[in-house]
């Protein structure tokens, strides 16, 4: 895994990527990257970044159980990357 960081939407910590998770919330569709010692909210839907890069097959997996939810909505998914690659200077990286 790469050395790279980002910032915690709930604390405002910089953290290594791979100590963070994606984080949705079902009740709206946003979603955020928390470190995973931040303060968690009860309808937290959440993957740990380390979880993802496992393998190709996990990262296969994950996107097929989402679009098994009926609150999934890729465009909000495709945002929140688009947001986060920006936020935390994350090109370039294939």
């Amino acid at each position: 895994m790469s050395n790279a960081q980002a910032k915690c939407e709930r604390t405002g910590k910089v953290i290594p990527l791979s100590e963070g998770a994606y984080v949705a919330s079902p009740g709206t569709g946003e979603w955020a990257f928390v470190a995973t010692d931040a303060p968690e909210q009860p309808s937290d839907y959440s993957v740990a970044v380390a979880s993802l890069s496992k393998s190709p097959e996990a990262l296969v997996d994950w996107i097929a159980h989402l679009n098994q939810k009926s609150w999934f909505d890729p465009k909000k998914l495709a945002d929140f990357f688009t947001r986060f690659r920006k936020q935390n200077n994350l090109f370039h990286a294939l």
